[in-house]
């Protein structure tokens, strides 16, 4: 009697491991979502380094439609798992907003088979993490750990996700730190500046809906607002799973299918592309009382999206522009504890000004005009270490560019040295792009970069953009600021 029983139970295992093997086949050989059918990435259209990267990907597509890109990487023990969930702000409104960032949080806090202090326990005894992060384009669901304890951890990661038990006490819990952080924020001058600016900034734009919601908003949540979310939002179709680290891909498939797999498609309509920034330049006053005898300045601009050619042309320019402003505005004229120029990497994309601490907002935006008139004219300090001595020399933009390159290269790779900041870049690539694959062109981006094309974009987004400007301080200090230096038409 058991033996028939038996020889069933291997037969029906070796069946069903034959489906999953060629299910997974199959997903394989079909054209992945996550990979734009283009000539850049043709055999014939890569470099060594894009190809040598390229063998390390492996991407297949679960039954419900949730894509799965997986990175091999050797180098270090620990694994990341993200879930990723497309939308972020652009599905949110005023009066949702954070909802969702509150609702992954409660999630990570408990579910049908994991308690909040099961997960705890479990989580400290393998030295992994589990949370939720949001932002303006997509949130993430992730686990990091020691890859030895991969199968511990996938089953907490999926039973969060696929059967969150939403508790009364978790989503209080999560709920009140959330408050809290945004509480602590008022008591911070150049937070405060930050909130100031993106509400002038985003006006109206769906990014000023703000990933991690407003005093208003949450006040008004409750744990049904978050279980509403659960069963109207989470669908397979803005899904998708990065994974990076030594990871067994048919194994990971069938992990996934059997639970990440089972997630309904709800079929959520999802904007087709993000609106651009449409500003004008105007400077905004807000008092902090309790910053006495300091002000905060920042100004925002708009910038290229990633996918626009001018995007690391702005980059490596504002590299440029920062050591200018290093040089003029703190060292010659002491006139601020930290400058800075940058853009970020959103579809809707921005740079900012950054004057952080300043005890002389009446006069630094003539300091910053002097800064930006030397870019203007072509010409940026010198890094040279023969001449580098003298902090007022400067040289042609074109004889400096080539350090400044390798510069940004060097720190743009630096920023993906874990397995979890690369995962990240991935996850930025396919927000951006469409395509899990664009990061890998970067480099040869950067590299055939020529100085006019640098200088043009300084120039058309920052010396004649428009910005927005907010000063944050006592009144005492903001009442000083001249409108008229940030107000009128560049002379650059």
């Amino acid at each position: 009697m058991n033996k028939p029983r038996t020889f069933k139970t291997i037969e029906t295992l070796f069946i069903g491991s034959l489906f999953i093997a060629l299910l997974f086949m199959g997903c394989t050989s079909s054209p992945f979502p996550l990979a734009l059918d283009t000539e850049a990435f043709k055999p014939q259209n890569l470099s060594v380094f894009e190809q040598e990267n390229l063998k390390s990907f492996t991407t297949f597509t679960l039954s419900n439609g949730i894509p799965v890109i997986i990175k091999q990487s050797n180098a270090s023990q620990v694994f990341t798992l993200n879930l990723v969930l497309r939308g972020g702000s652009l599905l949110a409104s005023p009066e949702t907003a954070g909802f969702e960032q509150v609702a992954l949080q409660t999630m990570a806090r408990g579910s049908k088979n994991y308690s909040y202090e099961k997960i705890q326990s479990l989580l400290d005894a393998t030295s992994s993490s589990l949370g939720a992060f949001s932002n303006f384009e997509y949130a993430t669901f992730s686990v990091t750990g020691l890859q030895k304890y991969l199968d511990i951890l996938i089953p907490i990661w999926a039973d969060c996700l696929v059967h969150p038990s939403f508790l009364e006490k978790d989503f209080a819990q999560v709920l009140s730190d959330t408050q809290l952080a945004l509480q602590s924020k008022e008591q911070d001058p150049w937070t405060k500046t930050t909130e100031v600016m993106n509400r002038e900034f985003f006006g109206k734009h769906p990014y000023g809906n703000v990933p991690e919601g407003t005093i208003a908003s949450l006040n008004s949540m409750q744990l049904q607002d978050a279980t509403q979310w659960y069963a109207r939002q989470f669908s397979a179709n803005r899904i998708f799973i990065v994974a990076v680290g030594a990871v067994d891909p048919d194994k990971l498939y069938k992990q996934l299918e059997a639970s990440i797999g089972t997630i309904p498609d709800k079929k959520i309509p999802l904007p087709p592309h993000t609106p651009t920034f449409s500003n004008t330049t105007k400077l905004v006053r807000h008092e902090y009382p309790a910053s006495r005898g300091l002000a905060y300045l920042r100004g925002d601009f708009p910038a290229p999206a990633p996918t626009d050619p001018d995007y690391m042309a702005l980059n490596v320019g504002l590299k440029i522009v920062s050591d200018l402003l290093f040089n003029v505005v703190r060292d010659k004229y002491g006139a601020t504890y930290s400058p800075a120029a940058y853009i970020r990497a959103f579809p809707a994309n921005y740079g900012s000004i950054v004057m952080y601490k300043t005890k002389v907002p009446n006069t630094i935006k003539a300091y910053i005009d002097e800064a930006l008139a030397d870019f203007g004219r072509g010409y940026c300090i010198a890094i040279d270490e023969d001449i580098a001595e003298d902090p007022s020399a400067r040289v042609p933009i074109a004889e400096a560019l080539p350090t400044y390159k390798a510069l940004f290269i060097n720190e743009y790779y630096q920023n993906q040295q874990t397995n979890a900041q690369q995962a990240v870049t991935i996850i930025s690539s396919v927000i951006n792009t469409g395509d899990y694959r664009s990061y890998l062109k970067d480099m040869r981006n950067i590299e055939s970069l020529k100085a006019d094309q640098v200088q043009a974009a300084v120039n058309k987004y920052l010396l004649k953009g428009t910005i927005t400007w907010v000063v944050t301080g006592s009144k005492d200090m903001i009442d000083l600021v001249p409108e008229a230096d940030f107000t009128a038409p560049s002379r650059n």
